[in-house]
């Protein structure tokens, strides 16, 4: 321990000073319960506990404090100043994690400062030395306290006693704190988001066992006096996975190379060691990527391990030792990466983080759709096992279609999880056989007016027009389900839908007799349509067996340019027409159709040219026609009808 300055205030001093202000903090704790707590003694806690962050920081920078040393054998007075001081700085953090769980702004800024300065050591060998070099690292215990207070609200904390319902929007943590959080700390420093999704990870994976452990414990106990069996209830564990799910949303900078990590490039709180790799290593293992060649002992209990992931990489990652006897060409040393110098050990903690939170229940859905997107767009571009999440997906399709049968509106949640597994399947040879039937289920009117409608549309064009192997009957339903589509939907879709029908005539020839069927002259030509509308299964549709006469009766429809495209269904040349570009269609509203009208006509005047306006009704030649209900009958006629 260094000796203090003459000018730095001695022990005594400081323990005094300590002891004052912790004091005046738990008065202003017993004002806030009572009631009687104001702007300025808001400020003047702030102040506080901004002092108090300075005098441990100080202490630590003299090295009086290590909040790792908890010993009690030592007797010491160093051992016995550091024990108190430790005891100390655990009820000075436990005013900053009750300031963040009540919204305080200045408790988040106050603890971010406590972990930049009461970092922990590591102990590491040097080359051939047998000192031990000090380096530092973040505080894990510190940094999960932090996470802890800030993923559980205030609201949770009175909900878990309370035993009220969790489905309040307001039952959350407060934007201002997440982003505060994320914007001032994470997005800094490269070592405290790695050992934020760290922490993340443990909180949801201790969630989930005292989860586990409950449910144990309420099988083994007795039915009670009503005769049913104890439930356990886990209120607010919702909102926990809420904050978290969240907290990783805004965390899209994840560190995907080696040179995203460079001490050069990117920012740490602490700067890491550098080590020296004096181990051997054989020419057969020379061939491995940057990102695994970086391997690193950990230098604390790595928690975040995963067998399927480990067994896939164990094959480049582990090295092989030289046997005995035999003669292996040796490597020159090179420098070794700590753990949080791995971009792969980044993405494998992100992927972690994101599978321990989605296990939680209860997510609600509101969150469920940014979380769904956010797989989609970011997460499974930078996991390292990104079919890990096809269970996820699976699980999410399944609750969206029990909700739209349920209760007969659209579930977003079910067009963003397929959205998931078409990336699964396109990317990652994921083998999932039923997701044409899964898709050809949300195939519905109301599914034309929902937010993700461009997005379901896009994926139902990719998914059908991608894949040259489909069986026809496939195609056929997709067909004469589009075809119904178009009957009963907006213009806009419709237009979609004839679009792509076309496309899959064309693309697939076997299903021309959908288009060229006829009827049996004993039935005057026409055809009975046999196509099964209300099954799920492709397979039990008989969609080959029908025709699509939908496009007769759409070679009618009131809007011009869907009469259009109907009519040309099943008479391009396949050799000379190209097929249409679908994103074009995907665009059309029932704004864009309009404006598109209007510059028409406007563009026809321009021109001097007669423009006919599209009408869903004959033009009359009077107010009333001949037999309409208000027209003023004759006398003869009235005693005719009398007569009659």
């Amino acid at each position: 321990m260094t000796a203090p300055d003459s000018s730095e205030p001695s022990a005594a001093q400081t323990a005094q000073e300590i002891k004052v202000l912790l004091q005046q903090l738990r008065k202003s704790s017993k004002q806030r319960q009572r009631g009687s707590y104001n702007n300025a003694s808001e400020r003047d806690d702030a102040l506080r506990l901004d002092k108090l962050r300075r005098i441990f920081a100080r202490l630590v920078d003299r090295n009086e404090l290590d909040i790792t040393y908890r010993s009690n054998s030592d007797q010491s007075a160093s051992a016995k100043w550091n024990q108190w001081l430790i005891t100390q700085h655990d009820v000075f953090v436990g005013h900053l994690v009750d300031g963040i769980i009540a919204g305080k702004t200045a408790s988040m800024r106050t603890f971010c400062g406590v972990i930049a300065t009461t970092p922990v050591n590591i102990n590491l060998q040097s080359n051939g030395d047998s000192t031990d070099e000090k380096q530092y690292m973040l505080s894990e215990q510190l940094l999960n306290k932090l996470l802890s207070a800030l993923v559980k609200s205030k609201q949770y904390f009175d909900l878990s006693k309370s035993g009220e319902d969790s489905s309040g929007d307001s039952l959350v943590s407060e934007e201002s704190m997440l982003t505060l959080f994320e914007s001032e700390f994470l997005r800094q420093y490269r070592d405290a988001q790695y050992f934020a999704m760290k922490g993340i990870n443990k909180i949801a994976m201790d969630l989930r066992a005292s989860m586990d452990g409950d449910a144990k414990r309420s099988k083994g106990k007795d039915l009670d006096e009503s005769g049913e069996d104890s439930e356990v209830d886990h209120k607010g564990m919702g909102i926990v996975a809420e904050n978290m799910c969240r907290l990783l949303i805004l965390m899209d900078y994840v560190a995907r190379t080696a040179s995203d990590l460079n001490p050069g490039d990117a920012k740490y709180l602490f700067d890491p060691p550098q080590l020296m790799d004096n181990d051997t290593e054989e020419d057969g293992d020379g061939d491995r990527d940057e990102e695994d060649n970086s391997e690193a002992d950990d230098t604390e209990s790595d928690s975040d391990s995963d067998e399927s992931v480990e067994e896939s990489e164990g094959a480049g990652r582990k090295r092989a030792a030289p046997s005995k006897g035999k003669s292996s060409t040796k490597r020159s040393k090179k420098t070794k990466l700590i753990t949080w110098q791995q971009s792969y050990k980044h993405r494998f903690a992100l992927q972690q983080a994101w599978l321990s939170t989605l296990r939680l229940p209860d997510i609600p859905t509101r969150t469920q759709k940014h979380v769904l997107q956010h797989l989609s767009n970011y997460v499974l571009g930078v996991c390292p096992s990104p079919l890990r999440f096809a269970e996820y997906f699976t699980r999410s399709f399944q609750v969206g279609t029990s909700k739209t049968v349920t209760k007969g509106s659209s579930s977003l949640i079910s067009i963003l999880a397929l959205d998931g597994l078409f990336i699964l399947m396109l990317d990652h040879q994921l083998e999932y056989p039923e997701f044409y039937s899964s898709l050809y289920q949300l195939l519905h009117p109301r599914i034309l007016y929902t937010k993700q409608r461009a997005r379901f549309l896009q994926l139902l064009s990719k998914s059908l027009m991608a894949n040259s192997m489909l069986p026809a009957y496939v195609v056929a339903s997709y067909c004469k389900k589009l075809c119904r589509l178009a009957l009963s939907g907006p213009p806009s879709g419709g237009l979609f839908a004839l679009a792509l029908v076309s496309n899959l005539l064309r693309k697939h020839g076997e299903c021309a007799c959908l288009i060229h069927r006829e009827g049996k002259r004993e039935d005057v030509g026409l055809i009975e349509d046999v196509f099964v509308e209300e099954v799920d299964d492709l397979t039990q549709t008989r969609a080959l067996e029908s025709s699509l006469w939908e496009l007769t009766a759409l070679e009618k429809h009131y809007h011009h340019a869907v009469a259009t495209v109907a009519k040309a269904v099943g008479t391009e040349d396949d050799k000379t027409t190209p097929m249409y570009d679908m994103e074009d269609f995907m665009a059309h509203t029932y704004k864009s159709l309009f404006e598109q009208e209007k510059k028409r006509l406007s563009d026809a005047k321009a021109n001097k040219k007669k423009a006919r306006v599209s009408l869903t009704f004959t033009e009359p030649d009077a107010l009333f026609t001949k037999d309409d209900v208000f027209v003023i009958k004759s006398k003869s006629d009235a005693q005719s009808n009398q007569s009659i």
